[in-house]
């Protein structure tokens, strides 16, 4: 009987430590992108109260904006179902260690990345344009390596809908 225990307690004790093992594996290799780029998450985190003016590079992907420039390094993000100009529809991020891959890739690139987002019915209500940004060699050197795909109109805010198929 007292071998038994042991054999129980030496299983339960492999077990637990197999099951720490893969835990600690999914948290480190969970919270790092990919090598080379990684898509970026499609959905939005609340950054606080809409309207906010907020930084191009905490843009996230579903967030809509009013009066967009994309030349500017800040824009103004409203609830969707508001007036709009722009909205993000899909980021790709390039790995930390990427070399600069050139502004004829990088629009490749852009274009590739808005083919991938999916818009949803009410998109049918708008003539719609595709505004990819994306970085210049001197914001690569400074860390830049997002490239960004706008739904946009050409002018005004006459978007009132949420476009992004979610």
């Amino acid at each position: 009987m007292r071998q038994r225990i042991i054999i129980a307690a030496i299983v339960v004790g492999v077990l637990v430590l197999i099951g720490a093992v893969i835990w600690t594996l999914l948290n480190v290799l969970g919270s790092h992108p990919a090598a080379g780029g990684s898509p970026a998450p499609t959905t939005s985190a609340s950054q606080g109260p809409l309207p906010r003016d907020e930084a191009a590079k905490n843009f996230q992907a579903g967030e809509c904006f009013a009066d967009f420039n994309p030349n500017n390094a800040t824009a103004k993000a409203v609830a969707c179902n508001t007036p709009h100009s722009a909205q993000l529809v899909a980021v790709f991020n390039y790995g930390a260690d990427d070399s600069f891959p050139g502004t004829k890739a990088l629009g490749e690139k852009g274009r590739e990345v808005c083919h991938g987002a999916t818009l949803n019915a009410a998109a049918a209500n708008y003539q719609l344009l595709q505004q990819n940004v994306y970085p210049s060699s001197s914001s690569w050197d400074r860390g830049d390596r997002r490239v960004d795909c706008f739904i946009v109109v050409d002018s005004g805010n006459t978007i009132k809908d949420d476009v992004l198929k979610k």
